[in-house]
């Protein structure tokens, strides 16, 4: 009887020992689930002008790439991403911001601080914001900085802060 007792007491033991691991094991996921939603890119007006500008360059046969790039930009001071870029393929880099009467200015330099030759296209910033955009056909693969900047009309920096999104198609 005795014996009964302490392996019942060990099995209720066991029982909760691992039941309470359970729970644990399960909060934790439900932690690392809920704050993976808390990661996930959160849509913005910029973004979404972004890639309804981007969208245009599908028509030609680009593909926009997964994934975006989202900062805010101080007076005077512009903001670089560095990329790796390929010898043979053409490129499409797409900053908006919803700010009214700004510009945006993108610009593509080599890893040396060079700036590349690029074709640009911009829209006259309106109530609806400002969007522009650099294209690029990389004569040789490696590093590339893509630099934005904003811009009054009379292509002096901007006063305050500026946020814009920036995406970019390939093909």
């Amino acid at each position: 009887m005795r014996i009964k007792k302490i392996m019942l007491r060990e099995t209720l033991s066991l029982t909760v020992i691992l039941l309470l691991g359970f729970s644990a094991r399960m909060m934790a996921q439900d932690t690392v689930s809920s704050s993976a939603k808390v990661m996930e890119s959160i849509p913005t007006e910029s973004r979404r002008m972004a890639l309804e500008t981007a969208g245009a360059f599908q028509n030609d046969g680009f593909r926009i790439r997964d994934g975006e790039w989202s900062a805010t930009l101080s007076k005077g001071a512009p903001v670089f991403l560095q990329v790796t870029l390929f010898a043979g393929e053409n490129y499409w880099f797409v900053a908006a911001s919803q700010a009214t009467g700004a510009l945006l200015r993108v610009t593509v330099f080599d890893a040396s601080g060079k700036p590349v030759k690029t074709e640009l296209w911009h829209n006259e910033a309106n109530a609806e914001g400002t969007r522009s955009a650099a294209g690029v056909a990389p004569t040789q693969s490696g590093k590339y900085f893509i630099g934005v900047e904003g811009m009054k009309k009379t292509n002096r920096p901007t006063e305050g802060s500026l946020d814009f999104s920036l995406v970019y198609c390939y093909k």
